[in-house]
């Protein structure tokens, strides 16, 4: 029995010793790690629509449309008190942390915050006439002017260096790969941010210019498209589609109608009808980018209550990022008080009315004034000159992947358009970059957004950081890098 026993016991030590070992084992092992989903899309409240305002009367103003109807009228000055935008209000975009304001004259740019929009920074004084903001990332904007570029420093909130050599007035500007695109009458600027000088130049007339899902950057010159390639900056001209051009922005500056949508590859503008200062557009054309099909009656503005005509005003359309709706800003055409009867119509990218709104809000002048100058309804409607809608940044960039698993001498690539992502940004306008803490493990080279890592002949663990910039907030993420046998 005692020989029995003690047989029994070997066994189990003999098991437990077995154990232990397996247990050693496997807490050497290296994790695996599965990188994460996508999360859901979180929906914006509502969105924007900056104003000219009344020049001579009031200085611009900013409306917030709520997604539950709700409008709050002059939405700066209710965060404000006291406080108001420059005169004439052309521009406005929120990007990063702050929206910003831009106006001809006046307080030029207005900086708020973006949730808030309790003031940040106010400058009067630009070097010239206010045009339009452009980010480029977390750090550094442009304000384009009646005559020039200058640098925004955002971590500062103070105006930066001129770019030289540019003296001209601009108008709409966007990023791409490393450069400022911005565009005046005569000329298409590019513009390399990291110098702060003009690279190259194109030459010939335009009117304003817009990047498109794909990346490609289409300048609407007077008589045809020129597609630029942004990383390449090769060129290729395009016909108007059923030569429906794209109107001009000069004059009077506004930002102009030619947008493009984050979520399909397509252009949209407003099809204008006369010419000079009685020119005026009532119907949205849509551009297929990928199938070349064109739609030259997308949407057509119809008769108001009244049986008056409706037109655009501003820059009449623009895309919301997330949901792809067409936001449309309408006044009643003529002159006179024809400026105060206001609409914003909300669309799908199809065309297909989803909801109309009349505009009211007398700033305060009243019924009294109303009836004292011939206009006793005077109290239901205002003279607004919505200039441009503009939208919230509802989704931050997200990095998906939590680790590069590797043999060794083995080589990985990583596509990080798939997984760097922001649902409110085209992903090429993600700015993506990956820093490796010094290892003698790994290398690695990224180009086009594509990761490449290559193992050397030796196991071990070290860890790289990928970094994301998109609509001018930044995210950082460590990622483990390992070297294994097991794989």
């Amino acid at each position: 029995m005692k020989k029995y026993f003690g047989f029994l016991v070997a066994i189990a030590l003999s098991a437990g010793f077995i154990s232990c070992s397996d247990n050693e084992e496997d807490s050497n092992k290296i994790p695996v790690l599965q990188d994460d989903a996508p999360s859901a899309v979180v929906p914006a409240n509502g969105f924007y629509i900056a104003n000219e305002d009344w020049f001579g009367h009031d200085n611009g103003t900013v409306n917030y449309f709520k997604n539950d109807g709700t409008i709050v009228y002059r939405a700066y000055r209710a965060a404000n008190a006291g406080e108001t935008f420059g005169v004439t209000t052309q521009y406005a975009t929120i990007w990063g942390e702050y929206a910003y304001f831009v106006s001809k004259q006046g307080n030029r740019l207005v900086v708020a915050d973006a949730e808030t929009l309790k003031k940040k920074a106010v400058f009067t004084d630009l070097g010239g006439d206010g045009r339009a903001f452009t980010g480029v990332d977390d750090k550094i904007g442009y304000i384009s002017l009646s005559n020039g570029i200058c640098q925004f420093n955002i971590t500062e909130l103070k105006l930066g260096a001129r770019v030289e050599g540019i003296s001209e007035q601009i108008g709409t500007m966007c990023y791409a790969n490393g450069n400022l695109y911005a565009v005046s009458p005569s000329k298409v600027y590019i513009i390399d941010v990291a110098t702060n000088s003009v690279k190259q130049t194109l030459t010939g007339s335009f009117n304003t210019l817009t990047q498109s899902k794909d990346g490609t950057i289409w300048i609407a010159a007077s008589d045809k498209f020129i597609k630029l390639n942004p990383v390449t900056l090769e060129t290729e001209d395009m016909p108007y589609p059923e030569n429906v051009t794209v109107g001009s922005s000069w004059g009077a500056w506004n930002a102009g109608s030619l947008c493009a949508s984050t979520q399909k590859n397509v252009l949209y503008w407003t099809k204008l009808s006369g010419s000079g200062w009685s020119a005026v557009a009532k119907t949205i054309v849509k551009y297929d980018i990928d199938s070349k099909s064109f739609n030259a009656n997308l949407f057509e503005l119809g008769l108001d209550e009244d049986g008056k005509q409706q037109v655009f005003y501003g820059a009449g359309i623009r895309i919301n990022p997330l949901t792809d709706e067409i936001i449309v800003t309408s006044r009643r055409t003529g002159y006179g008080d024809s400026y105060s009867y206001n609409w914003v119509y909300k669309l799908t990218a199809d065309g297909q009315e989803l909801s109309k709104v009349f505009l009211l809000g007398d700033n305060g002048l009243g019924a009294e004034w109303g009836e004292a100058n011939g206009q006793p309804d005077w109290d239901n409607r205002y003279y607004w000159f919505p200039s441009i809608p503009f939208f919230e940044d509802a989704n931050k960039p997200e990095i998906l992947t939590n680790q590069i698993l590797l043999s060794p001498g083995e080589t990985k690539t990583i596509d990080l358009i798939e997984k760097i992502i922001d649902a409110d940004n085209i992903s090429v306008s993600v700015i993506r970059k990956v820093e490796f803490v010094e290892n003698d493990l790994v290398t690695y080279s990224l180009k086009d957004n594509v990761l490449t890592v290559t193992a050397k002949e030796k196991v071990g663990s070290t860890e790289c950081k990928m970094i994301a910039i998109s609509n001018g907030k930044k995210i950082e993420k460590k990622v483990r890098v390992d070297v294994t046998l097991d794989k």
